[in-house]
């Protein structure tokens, strides 16, 4: 890959070199468009520029989709990992999130140079000023003067559209992060193409050197005994899993400093004016929203692999320096902190979703696709699951191809996309397993199963990817078909109740049945039933879960499958729905706003009743792709 000299046309071009902007490039190139990416600096290409981890509940899940759709985030963590947690691992299988704490420098090493090795990706260094129209083409202006020509644009800006930063009420500057620009005049270049944009706010907590913490007035968390990778072509047997973190709390003398300097808080005197995710708020608004809590739990968490740098979870501020630091310094273990970076909040520009279709296009230009921060997300997981559609769909447009449209029954990601893009929010989106109605079907461990055979179809699994797929759908067939079949004897069997706390069984007693108790453990089952198949691990883990929830299935498969059928019925894109007199008139208004792509999008506008939905089906020659 080469920086210099560079053509001025190109298939794609993404904006940003975020979480987001990594998928969409990559995806773009898998699929065979000429791509660009336009980024300030090459170095700030992947950084975890807060948290320094990738995954959790709900969020985990969407990195191993993007995995099993060919994408880059599960196999970097994996790489970059530092330590590797299962949480709520005591609860079942559905609702377990895979976190790894990441070294951040070598994260952002690994996705520069996973860039840097696609051939024919161009990297193009300078800031993205202007956006406009030319003919068929998107023009997109750099600051240096030069002229880019693309057939579509991803925007993946994160949050440097009209970026500020700010630590109290006198300390503020323009950049959406440290050592950092704001794109100013790309924020303006979008207005002027009728795109509205709001405010939306996110922060930062400070960063301490570890030498200056008391570790032994804090507990040591460990990674689990038994790693679980991101990636299917991930082997755990080489995972590094040495980091610790630490918990600690706040105080009521924290509070009570945070709290006298309320008055100089950005937040609350109306400097700054965007929302903040609400379920990461920062802890100036903790203390505030629940004034009851003597304390809250922090988490002590290393940057990189020799644990010289420390970020202190769940002390985001925006309060002075001052401030932050004497109230630090209240904290069990952080008596004698030494700060390397004052934590801070960055409000900026960001558009509504609702203005895009299902596939992450801008309902008023063709062509032209938003992911990440810059859609009213937070998190690197939500970026990059945002970044993988739009770079697949607009390689798809290109090449004439039918869009990749993932329904709220396929994927978190589905579900992410569908309640960004049909409902308003005024605060920062975060995936939580709650927001998805199937999530006892949407697993960790059947990622593949649910989206590998779509992403091959839509160009983004190698040969070899797809073979692997298949021969592992093989090794669980075998197995399931074994298990259906043979039986155990007692001997066999009482020993894996006994160690998930169940009754005994005194007769043979078919293997299958057995795998549907709860409290079973896979590998303890599979061990003493069918030594002879050679399973993942994974594998394991998923036929006990597709047992385990296979009362779930019978009783949703219809309302899956109908709901599917519905997201694969395609409307045409330009229809005016104004001049269907056949619709109710609300019906008219709300869909000639929305211009849903599909009839399952359809049915889900507010105001459009069954019966509309009977008449888009009659009006259009409709048929399941």
């Amino acid at each position: 890959m080469e920086t210099l000299p560079h053509p001025s046309s190109f298939d794609i071009l993404v904006i940003g070199g975020g979480h987001a902007g990594i998928e969409a490039a990559n995806a773009a190139w898998k699929i065979g468009a000429k791509t660009a990416m336009a980024v300030f600096s090459k170095e700030s290409i992947g950084h975890l520029s807060c948290n320094p981890a990738i995954g959790g509940v709900g969020k985990g899940q969407m990195v191993r989709d993007i995995d099993a759709m060919g994408g880059l985030m599960g196999i970097l963590a994996d790489q970059a990992g530092i330590m590797f947690r299962m949480l709520n691992a005591s609860k079942g299988p559905a609702v377990w999130g895979n976190r790894i704490q990441c070294d951040m420098d070598l994260y952002t090493a690994l996705a520069q140079k996973t860039l840097e090795n696609l051939s024919g990706l161009e990297i193009i260094e300078g800031e993205a000023v202007q956006l406009e129209k030319e003919n068929e083409l998107w023009k997109t202006t750099m600051q240096s003067g030069e002229q880019i020509l693309s057939k579509a644009v991803v925007i993946a800006s994160g949050t440097f559209l009209k970026s500020k930063m700010f630590t109290g009420l006198d300390k503020s500057s323009i950049g959406g992060r440290i050592n950092e620009p704001s794109a100013e005049q790309l924020s303006l270049s979008l207005q002027k193409l009728g795109i509205k944009t709001r405010r939306l706010k996110t922060e930062t907590p400070s960063r301490i050197d570890a030498a200056s913490i008391d570790f032994s007035k804090c507990e040591a968390q460990c990674g689990d005994a038994e790693p679980w990778a991101f990636s299917s072509k991930s082997d755990a047997a080489y995972l590094c899993n040495d980091a610790k973190c630490y918990l600690t709390r706040t105080t009521k003398e924290t509070h009570r400093i945070l709290e006298a300097a309320f008055d100089k808080s950005p937040l609350f005197t109306g400097k700054i004016q965007g929302l903040g995710p609400r379920y990461c708020p920062s802890i100036e608004d903790k203390i505030k929203r629940f004034a009851d809590k003597e304390s809250h739990q922090l988490f002590l968490e290393p940057e990189t692999i020799d644990a010289s740098r420390i970020y202190i979870n769940g002390f985001n501020s925006s309060l002075p320096e001052e401030t932050q630091i004497e109230a630090m310094r209240t904290i069990p273990g952080l008596e004698n902190a030494r700060v390397l970076q004052i934590g801070y909040a960055v409000e900026y520009d960001a558009i509504n979703a609702t203005e895009l279709h299902p596939t992450l296009e801008c309902k008023k230009h063709p062509g032209l696709y938003f992911a990440g921060q810059v859609c009213g997300t937070s998190g690197y997981e939500e970026a990059a699951a945002q970044g993988i559609i739009a770079g697949i769909n607009a390689a798809l447009k290109i090449k004439e191809k039918p869009p990749f449209i993932l329904s709220r029954a396929d994927s978190y990601i589905g579900v992410l996309i569908d309640d960004i893009t049909t409902m308003d929010w005024e605060e920062p989106y975060r995936m939580f397993t709650s927001r998805a109605e199937y999530r006892l079907f949407l697993r960790a461990d059947n990622s593949e199963q649910r989206l590998s055979e779509k992403a091959y179809n839509a160009g983004m699994l190698t040969e070899d990817e797809w073979e692997n797929y298949t021969q592992e759908i093989s090794r669980i067939e075998a197995a399931k078909k074994f298990l259906s079949e043979n039986s155990g004897t007692p001997e066999q069997i009482v020993p894996i109740l006994a160690n998930s706390g169940q009754a005994p069984v005194a007769e043979r007693t078919k293997w299958l049945s057995i795998l549907k108790r709860p409290g079973i453990k896979a590998e303890d089952f599979f061990e003493a039933a069918c030594p002879q198949i050679p399973l993942t691990r994974k594998e394991k883990w998923h036929l006990l879960s597709e047992e385990l929830y296979s009362g779930f299935f019978l009783r949703a498969a219809e309302e899956i499958s109908n709901q599917q059928k519905m997201s694969k019925l395609q409307i045409p894109p330009n229809i005016d729905y104004l001049n269907l007199n056949a619709l109710s008139m609300e019906a008219r208004q709300k869909l000639n706003q929305a211009k849903p792509l599909t009839l399952g999008a359809a049915a889900k506008v507010a105001g459009v009743r069954a019966s509309d939905i009977a008449v888009l089906r009659r009006i259009f020659y409709i048929t399941p792709q």
